[in-house]
C-alpha cells in the first residue's frame, strides 16, 4: 500500500512532534507546518501534483489562523475535496467546513479513528505506546 500524505498544521512544537511521530509510525507520510501561512504555501505548491490525503489543522495559530486556512480550502475548487480534521483547545464545536473535530486534549485513539476514516487506514493496527 502506498503511503498517504498528511499535512499537519500545529504551532505547538511538542504537539506537532508527537502527532507526527505516531502518524509516521502508523505508515503515514507527514508534512509538518508550524502556521497557517506555511500550510497554504505547501498546498499551493502541490495543487497541480498530489494533494495530501488529509489535513490536520489547529485553529489558533500565528500569521494565518486555522479558520482562515479552512476557509481558503473550502472556497478553492482544487482544495475543497481534501478532508480536514480540526483540533482545538479553544473551540467547543466543529467549525463549518471541517470533516472532523478533535477537542484538545484528545486521545490517540480519537486521532487515529479520524485519520483512518478520512485518509484511509493501514494494514497494521495501532498499538498505543506507553508515555512516561
Amino acid at each position: 500500500m502506498a503511503q498517504k500524505t498528511v499535512l499537519l498544521v500545529e504551532d505547538d512544537p511538542d504537539i506537532r512532534d508527537i502527532v507526527q511521530d505516531v502518524l509516521e509510525a502508523d505508515g503515514y507520510d507527514v508534512i509538518p507546518a508550524s502556521h497557517g501561512r506555511q500550510a497554504l504555501e505547501f498546498l499551493n505548491d502541490v495543487r497541480d501534483t498530489t494533494l495530501p490525503a488529509l489535513v490536520i489543522l489547529d485553529l489558533k495559530m500565528p500569521l494565518v489562523s486555522g479558520r482562515s486556512v479552512l476557509e481558503v480550502m473550502r472556497n478553492d475548487r482544487t482544495l475543497a475535496s481534501v478532508p480536514v480534521v480540526v483540533m482545538s483547545a479553544v473551540s467547543q464545536e466543529k467549525p463549518i467546513g471541517a470533516s472532523a473535530f478533535l477537542r484538545k486534549p484528545f486521545s490517540l485513539d480519537s486521532l487515529f479513528d479520524a485519520v483512518r476514516t478520512l485518509a484511509g487506514g493501514h494494514e497494521a493496527p495501532y498499538v498505543p505506546a506507553t508515555v512516561s
